[in-house]
């Protein structure tokens, strides 16, 4: 088990052959903590703030697609998680994920290449919202 010091958490678990390259991003509050993800590596985003939300798009380097995850914890409202495929580069899908995003419950999601299944958790103090990353 990991423990933080920080509130929120975003772990992204990259379980691939493939370079998770931050392609784009929609910021609504705070911004995305985490850059590019090397395969095999565990990205890790940490922060304290009274609310959050936003997405971001992922190209599979070395691969071809794109993945996008949205996470929140608004002021009002309830937390919620979302994962989307869509295969564009830029702002445009991680904006449409994290629209589309409106529940905290479990998310599964493919493309041509990897399966993502977003979930969030709670250790000790903190928040975290997980994205795992695998090989189909």
């Amino acid at each position: 088990m990991v423990t933080y010091d920080k509130k929120y958490v975003i772990e992204v678990i990259n379980k691939t052959q493939y370079v998770l390259e931050r392609v784009g991003a929609h910021n609504d509050s705070e911004n995305w903590p985490l850059g590019d993800i090397q395969p095999e590596q565990l990205g890790v985003g940490q922060f304290d703030c009274n609310s959050f939300s936003f997405g971001v798009n992922y190209k599979l380097k070395g691969g071809s697609g794109f993945i996008q995850f949205a996470a929140s914890w608004p002021l009002i409202g309830k937390r919620k998680i979302g994962v989307g495929n869509m295969h564009q580069d830029g702002n445009g899908p991680a904006r449409k994920v994290w629209d589309e995003m409106d529940n905290p419950s479990d998310k599964l999601c493919y493309n041509d290449l990897v399966r993502v299944r977003a979930f969030m958790q709670e250790e000790g103090k903190s928040i975290i919202w997980v994205y795992e990353v695998v090989t189909q």
